[in-house]
């Protein structure tokens, strides 16, 4: 690949993120979103759009390491999970406050990821892989194991205290106040990675090294430095929103590390598409809410969810993003047209 090649390259990938999505754009959906909250009433509703905030602060996380910086990470549950047990361990043993205790879980989370990432990011390809889903396999019998410490074991913790700020009490009752609170972070945590990272030096940086790590490194570009910040930037995120789901739902147990919760974030990403922005976030809303739809369907859910992605696969190989991407195309495409 020539230099003009990887220039163009990460050129595109910095067109794609843009397409059709502009700040006033991008504001304007959350406007949207935070008017229907005064007008849902319904409790149900109200949590799986909760739901649906949380999980797409996860899979933004994953979409900048996976999708932009070209590292196979599947610790991101792991990750996840380690915001919400520290956080309920600070609040529940320690009788740390809930928001220092997010605080410092966010921290932690961020650590961890950079403990992780310091000797994976030595491997390759589909060694990282391995690696990470060891992490992620490792966890469990972790938890179990340091029952003593505080994280419950098998029982996991309960009872994780409510967030209180400004004199108002976040607690899981408290459905319209957590979907203003979850729509924030949310909002403000899919604004840094896709229009501040992203958008910036280091973001085109992430690009170039995923499409051309050997071009890239010849220009200068320090693959470590940038893979391991793009590591830690996704645990940090993670972590926020592990610490949040444990203070919503009040309960953290190691079903948190099961099967189902790692399949889902795999599957959201799959369906809106990889590197490909929205698609990480239009992954989240639709698997999210088709998850709470089929729970009738018991064990038949993941199942229906698996021939929904190989489907997604076969008809849209880039995802429910590339649309969106087809959209966007025709509106420019309109618009210079009429400026003819």
């Amino acid at each position: 690949m020539t230099q003009s090649d990887a220039t163009m390259t990460a050129q595109a990938g910095g067109k794609r993120l843009l397409a059709g999505t502009s700040v006033p754009f991008y504001w304007a959906a959350v406007g949207v979103l935070a008017l229907a909250g005064m007008l849902i009433t319904d409790s149900y509703v109200q949590h799986v759009l909760i739901l649906c905030f949380l999980w797409c602060m996860v899979a933004a996380a994953w979409d900048l390491t996976l999708g932009y910086a070209g590292i196979f990470n599947y610790a991101q549950i792991a990750l996840f999970a380690a915001g919400a047990y520290a956080t309920a361990m600070l609040t529940l043993k320690f009788g740390v406050p809930p928001v220092a205790a997010i605080i410092a879980a966010t921290a932690i989370t961020a650590l961890l990821g950079l403990a992780i990432a310091l000797p994976c990011l030595r491997l390759q390809g589909e060694y990282v892989a391995l690696f990470t889903f060891a992490i992620h396999l490792a966890m469990p019998p972790l938890i179990q194991l340091a029952k003593g410490l505080g994280t419950g074991g098998t029982m996991g913790l309960m009872g994780v205290p409510p967030i209180k700020f400004f004199g108002l009490t976040f607690g899981p009752l408290n459905k319209i106040g957590w979907y203003y609170l979850a729509l924030t972070a949310a909002a403000i945590s899919v604004y840094v990675i896709y229009y501040v990272v992203l958008r910036s030096r280091t973001g085109r940086a992430f690009v170039a090294l995923r499409d051309s790590a050997n071009f890239a490194r010849s220009l200068g570009i320090n693959e470590f430095k940038y893979k391991l910040l793009a590591f830690v930037l996704s645990a940090l995120v993670t972590g926020f929103a592990g610490a949040l789901y444990a203070h919503y739902t009040s309960v953290v147990t190691p079903k948190i590390l099961g099967n189902e919760f790692i399949l889902l974030a795999i599957v959201m990403l799959a369906i809106g598409g990889i590197g490909r922005f929205p698609g990480a976030v239009l992954g989240a809303f639709v698997v999210t809410i088709l998850n709470e739809l089929l729970r009738d369907a018991g064990t038949y859910r993941l199942l229906i969810l698996g021939i929904l992605v190989v489907l997604t696969l076969l008809l849209l190989p880039q995802g429910l993003a590339s649309i969106w991407e087809r959209v966007s195309r025709r509106k420019h495409k309109a618009r210079t047209k009429l400026k003819e």
